[in-house]
């Protein structure tokens, strides 16, 4: 009987999302099981959000920090844990905190710290990073579709985030998030963002709001003042709830492949997502009313350099019309 499990999860906003199915997955098959996950601190709002988890512990930096964070793992008497990156490190905590069974994929040397080391296999119709997950925690042969991740974004960062737009006389918004951590290869050119919310803000009753990190807030305030009076930048100003909360208050979004794109598709937000060389169908985004644009002529790959010509190329062959088009025709789709 499973009772108590660790989660050793990933450090990338858009995998953490991506992980989410398969902990669902596992909550519904094991429903009095306590699940706890273990990440850097950036991404413990995140978690704080899933409905899955009953606790989460902050990954402490450093030599120092692992052996602490090892200490008070073993406080908990986990029973099972479950390695979702494939890092020496990630593998390492479980061990030196001796929980009995840890799965996860092999690499990085690691093999002779896992008790299960899985093996991944790619299935017609499973191309997607989530079903990895699901193989990791053993639940692919019993899911038939992946389940939509689920956030419960608290009350609080909604009504901080109704303040932060209620200075605005604009009642419904569209958002803009021109940024993407992993860098160039997956930036769909600024002006072109620029561009769509001139359109967006002139052709409907349309605030548009830029979105995105600290280190994307001056990218976001020159998109803001190039768009005019109309556009109001939050980068780099909320909490991961309180940004969760924004995207959750927008008609539409438009995004770059990112962390931003899988936060919106979470919360419920209808979504368009522009992909360069990178394959949507590995890591699109999980959600009912998205839509991914993406240009079909050419080879699509899970892993690109975080700079590359191809990839840039890619993304400035699709056209801000393509992407103002498909924003109303998916506001035109059901309800908002």
């Amino acid at each position: 009987m499973i009772e108590n499990v660790l989660i050793c999860g990933t450090n990338w906003l858009g995998d953490s999302i991506m992980s989410m199915p398969a902990i669902q997955c596992f909550k519904q098959k094991y429903p009095s099981c306590r699940i706890t996950i273990l990440v850097k601190h950036k991404l413990g709002g995140l978690w704080a959000m899933h409905p899955c988890m009953d606790s989460v512990i902050e990954l402490q930096d450093g030599l120092s920090g692992i052996l602490q964070t090892v200490g008070m793992i073993k406080q908990y008497a986990f029973d099972e844990a479950f390695v979702f990156p494939n890092s020496f490190r990630s593998a390492l905590v479980p061990f030196l905190a001796g929980i009995p069974s840890r799965h996860g994929l092999s690499g990085h040397q690691r093999k002779w710290m896992l008790s299960n080391v899985v093996q991944t296999l790619e299935h017609p119709g499973r191309k997607h990073q989530a079903w990895e997950y699901l193989q990791i925690m053993n639940l692919s042969g019993e899911c038939k579709e992946i389940p939509i991740p689920g956030l419960s974004v608290p009350e609080g960062a909604v009504v901080k985030a109704r303040e932060m737009l209620g200075q605005v006389q604009q009642k419904k918004w569209i958002g803009l998030m021109p940024g993407a951590a992993y860098g160039p290869a997956k930036r769909w050119p600024s002006e072109y963002f620029v561009e769509v919310g001139k359109t967006l803000s002139k052709s409907g009753d349309y605030g548009i709001l830029l979105m995105g990190s600290q280190q994307e807030s001056d990218l976001c305030l020159n998109a803001k003042n190039g768009i005019g009076e109309k556009a109001v930048s939050l980068a780099g100003r909320t909490s991961l709830p309180e940004l969760a909360a924004l995207l959750g208050l927008c008609s539409a979004v438009v995004t770059n492949d990112s962390g931003g794109m899988h936060l919106a598709s979470a919360v419920g937000t209808k979504v368009v997502a522009i992909f360069g060389i990178t394959d949507p169908s590995k890591t699109g985004p999980l959600g009912k009313d998205v839509r991914v644009i993406f240009d079909k002529g050419i080879n699509h790959s899970r892993d690109i350099k975080r700079i590359s010509v191809e990839a840039e190329a890619s993304l400035r062959s699709i056209k801000p019309e393509r992407v103002y088009d498909t924003v109303l025709n998916l506001l035109a789709a059901g309800s908002e």
